[in-house]
């Protein structure tokens, strides 16, 4: 009886160790994308870590001074990767940003912009 017990308990232990976060419904890392600029921004924020490249934000109206949480996968080592493009509300000067931001932690802030002629213009 006392081997059942044992060997119930030690594949239990198994289990959760091989067990992968998903399982526990781990909603991964949060960050906050934050507009500290004087002007509206549509922002598109990809994921990096998950597989395949998720958009988390797609298009998001940001207003100036204002933030947006959102989720992201950490790597093995606990750290978050996106890469971001925004560009202002403002028809008559459109300007566009981007960047890429790996090694992001639990609570980052990463500020969006908008300071360069965007593409095709």
């Amino acid at each position: 009886m006392r081997t059942q017990r044992v060997s119930a308990i030690g594949l239990a232990v198994a289990l959760l160790l091989c067990a992968s976060p998903a399982v526990f419904g781990d909603a991964g890392m949060t960050i906050n994308i934050n507009n500290n600029t004087t002007t509206g921004l549509l922002v598109t924020v990809y994921d990096r870590n998950s597989n395949p490249v998720e958009k988390v934000l797609s298009g998001e109206k940001i207003n100036s001074f204002a933030k947006i949480s959102v989720s992201i996968t950490p790597d093995e080592s606990g750290h978050g990767h996106i890469s971001w493009t925004a560009m202002n509300l403002d028809p008559s000067a459109r300007q566009c940003g981007g960047k890429d931001r790996p090694g992001l932690n639990d609570g980052d802030i990463v500020h969006v912009y908008a300071n360069a002629d965007c593409p095709g213009n």
